[in-house]
C-alpha cells in the first residue's frame, strides 16, 4: 500500500509547457515556461512532453522533499510557432 492511500495529500503542481514545431531534424522541443532550464525533446509531441514532465517531477520532487522553495519563474512568452500545454504534475 502506498503512502498516498492512507489519506496523505498528493502534491500537485501546474506546469506550463511551450511546444515548438518539428525542426529540420524532425525533433520537437517542449520547454517548461514556468521553471527555468527544463525542456524535453522527442520525435513526437508526446515523447517531448513525457521527457519534460519527468524532469519537472525530479526537480520539483527534490525541492519538495528538502522542504525548499520551488524556484518558479514568471511564465516565458510563447515563441513564434509554439503551442502552449498546461499539465498538472502529481508527485
Amino acid at each position: 500500500m502506498s503512502d498516498h492511500s492512507v489519506g496523505k495529500p498528493v502534491p500537485v503542481f501546474n506546469c506550463v509547457v511551450h511546444v515548438a514545431p518539428k525542426d529540420a531534424a524532425g525533433t520537437i522541443v517542449a520547454r517548461v515556461a514556468n521553471l527555468a532550464g527544463i525542456e524535453g525533446r522527442g520525435k513526437s509531441e508526446r515523447e517531448a512532453l513525457a521527457q519534460a514532465v519527468a524532469t519537472v517531477k525530479t526537480a520539483v520532487g527534490g525541492y519538495h522533499t528538502a522542504s525548499e522553495p520551488i524556484p518558479w519563474v514568471d511564465e516565458a512568452p510563447l515563441k513564434p510557432g509554439e503551442t502552449q500545454r498546461l499539465i498538472a504534475v502529481h508527485l
